[in-house]
């Protein structure tokens, strides 16, 4: 098979297969109720390659990342009422790729309930350790600096360019820079979870499927 991750269950000379597991391969998945029936689209109108590449453009409006945001949290721009707008514009003074961020702002943070280790008033969406040690997490000034701190830290790992900005990331030296430019890189890095890369793609898939930018 040349896709041997995808279950298949035949059955009367029918192959079945489950379609959550086709957003994988940048296929959107919906439910058209009037038919009861699952509808697959496949056209990507982004390009394929910046899909897990975290030094690229983003490609959802301010809008769009709202709106996904809200879908998970109602009230989560009650407390962060800028926060897509800093991640785009953030994400886009570093070169990083504002989708794969703001996907793993809400990997991180569960979108914006916060609830773990973290406090919503440490402004911190990227479960960032201290300088002191990673084991105690970080605190900033303003939603703007842990934004920006975010950005910094996954632009050590994807890239070994220069920051534009101030470093405000306290854990930024220590990373070997441009060690995962690729988002499934991040997996027992940026996280002891080998998985967490796949997490946050989950995110973006899901992200531009809401966004109808995987649009049959």
């Amino acid at each position: 098979s040349k896709f041997p991750q995808i279950r298949r269950l035949a059955y009367r000379n029918i192959v079945y297969v489950k379609a959550i597991e086709l957003r994988d391969f940048n296929i959107s998945v919906g439910w058209y109720n009037p038919d009861r029936a699952v509808v697959l689209r496949s056209n990507l109108q982004i390009c394929r390659g910046e899909v897990d590449k975290i030094m690229a453009h983003g490609s959802t409006s301010e809008g769009q990342l709202e709106a996904f945001l809200r879908q998970s949290n109602a009230s989560a721009l009650n407390t962060f009422p800028e926060i897509a707008k800093l991640y785009r514009q953030e994400a886009a003074i570093e070169g990083v790729n504002y989708d794969i961020a703001f996907a793993q702002m809400c990997v991180e943070t569960n979108f914006l309930r916060f609830g773990g280790e973290v406090d919503r008033n440490q402004n911190n969406f990227g479960g960032l350790g201290s300088a002191g040690g990673a084991e105690t997490t970080a605190s900033f000034p303003s939603a703007r600096i842990g934004v920006r701190a975010h950005i910094q830290h996954l632009k050590a790992y994807a890239s070994r360019e220069p920051v534009v900005q101030e470093i405000v990331d306290p854990r930024f030296r220590f990373v070997t820079r441009g060690v995962a430019p690729l988002v499934s890189q991040l997996g027992g890095r940026w996280s002891a979870d080998l998985q967490y890369g796949d997490r946050i793609l989950a995110q973006v898939r899901l992200l531009y499927e809401k966004s109808g930018l995987l649009a049959g």
